[in-house]
Order: C-alpha cells, then sequence, then structure tokens
C-alpha cells in the first residue's frame, strides 16, 4: 500500500519504503506525518506489486459529508489489491460542525467540486500511468451526489484535453439525489452502479430521472442487496466493464 500527500505549491517528492510494502511520499525537507486526517493533501492507493508501465484504471473517491478524503481507507485494499489505484480527494467546504479533519460538498457549487476534482486527478496522471478511458467516481452519502453531478457534467463537455469519467458508483444517495441532477446531455455514453438506491414504487421523481439517464445512453445497474461485500460488489462491475479482464 502507498500513500500520496500533495497539495498546491506542494515541494518536490522523494520515496520512502518500508519493509511491510508500505511507503509514503515525503518532503525532502522535513517529514510529514500521515496521522492527521485534516492535513493538506489527499491519500493515494496503489498495489504493492504495481507496475509501472501498466496504465491503472483510477477510482476517485468522495466522502460523505461530516468526513474526509482519508475514508477511502474504509474501501482499499478491500475493493481490489491489484487492479486500481485508487485516490481520496477532500469535499472543499468545511463541516457546519467546523470540527477539524469534517468536510462537506454544496450540491449548488458544482464549480467547486469539479475545482478540488480535477486538481486532485491531474496530480496524479502527472505522476502515475493512469488509463484515461478508466477514470471512475465513487461517492457516498452527499459525496455521491457531488459524484453523479460530475459525472453528468463531464458529459457535456466537448474538450478533448479535459478529464473524462468512464463511470460512476453512487452508495447510499439521500432521498432527494434526483432534484440535484444537472442537465442530461441528449447523447451520453459511460456506465452507472446505484447501491441502495432506495426505490420505492411511489417515488415517482427517482424512477424519473432514472428512465431519463437510461434514455440518454446510460448503462445503470441497480444493486439493493448483494451477496458478495459491497467492496467486492464494486470490483466486480468495475471489472465487468473492462474488455480485457479476466475475472
Amino acid at each position: 500500500m502507498w500513500q500520496r500527500i500533495f497539495g498546491p505549491g506542494a515541494p518536490s517528492w522523494k520515496e520512502s519504503l518500508k519493509g511491510d510494502g508500505y511507503g509514503a511520499l515525503e518532503d525532502q525537507e522535513s517529514r510529514v506525518s500521515l496521522q492527521h486526517p485534516w492535513m493538506a493533501g489527499a491519500p493515494v492507493y496503489a498495489p504493492d506489486n504495481w507496475a509501472p508501465r501498466y496504465d491503472y484504471p483510477l477510482v476517485c473517491y468522495l466522502h460523505d459529508d461530516g468526513r474526509s478524503e482519508y475514508d477511502l481507507w474504509n474501501w482499499f485494499p478491500a475493493i481490489s489489491d491489484q487492479n486500481y489505484l485508487g485516490l481520496g480527494v477532500r469535499a472543499p467546504f468545511p463541516a457546519r460542525s467546523s470540527m477539524p479533519g469534517q468536510f462537506r460538498w454544496r450540491g449548488q457549487r458544482p464549480d467547486a467540486t469539479a475545482a478540488v476534482l480535477n486538481e486532485a486527478v491531474e496530480t496524479i496522471q502527472f505522476d502515475w500511468n493512469v488509463h484515461p478511458d478508466r477514470i471512475l467516481l465513487f461517492g457516498e452519502g452527499n459525496g455521491a451526489v457531488a459524484a453523479i453531478q460530475q459525472f453528468m457534467l463531464n458529459q457535456l463537455r466537448s474538450d478533448d484535453d479535459e478529464i473524462r469519467y468512464s463511470g460512476v458508483i453512487c452508495r447510499n444517495l439521500p432521498d432527494w439525489w434526483a432534484r440535484a441532477l444537472p442537465p442530461v446531455a441528449e447523447f451520453a455514453s459511460g456506465r452507472m452502479l446505484l447501491m441502495n438506491p432506495h426505490l420505492d414504487d411511489d417515488d415517482g421523481e427517482t424512477l424519473a430521472a432514472i428512465d431519463g439517464l437510461c434514455e440518454s445512453g446510460l448503462s445503470i445497474t441497480l444493486s439493493s442487496h448483494s451477496e458478495t461485500s459491497p467492496a467486492g460488489e464494486i470490483n466486480h462491475w468495475i471489472m465487468s466493464g473492462i474488455a480485457t479482464a479476466v475475472f
């Protein structure tokens, strides 16, 4: 497992290896403690046996409100210990409680979400081999709303140089998530996994939103119960979308 700390104006970094396969990238001038989840930067997970020349799929994790990017470790390496890079992205606003280490997303500020997400992805792309067609978003709670907003807005962009998201994983979406959707592209592409979407027959708003997303061209998987663990289900869903994967 690896953990990388980076941020705006970050100094140069060097690699420090430990005997158990865990490592950190640290400032050349001074050591940075990794024990404080409210510190600046972002955690990155990579396999112990990572191959420098292999273009890895990247899973960008967006935490729930009142949490931090370090919830990435709740999912990696449980999702997979060899197939992906994992990136924890911090929400751009402090939690209402003002407690250190707690942050939140604001659905009415997708621009702020895009800014922190783009910066984090661009930074990891600079130092790691990331497959440009296999960058996925994974959010929980309000982080899932932020993830689905960014995924849908990404469909409306036409610049070939911009980051493209091939799919989004949403877990424990709040009941009101459909009202936070941005405009849906007429011809969308990509995949969506909705975990525990809390669908009811009388929830017309949510059902209409899902119908609209399907009609736009998105491939949507709904999952309320699974015989496998949530991490195992996510891994299976990602791998099923990679044509060359054998699992």
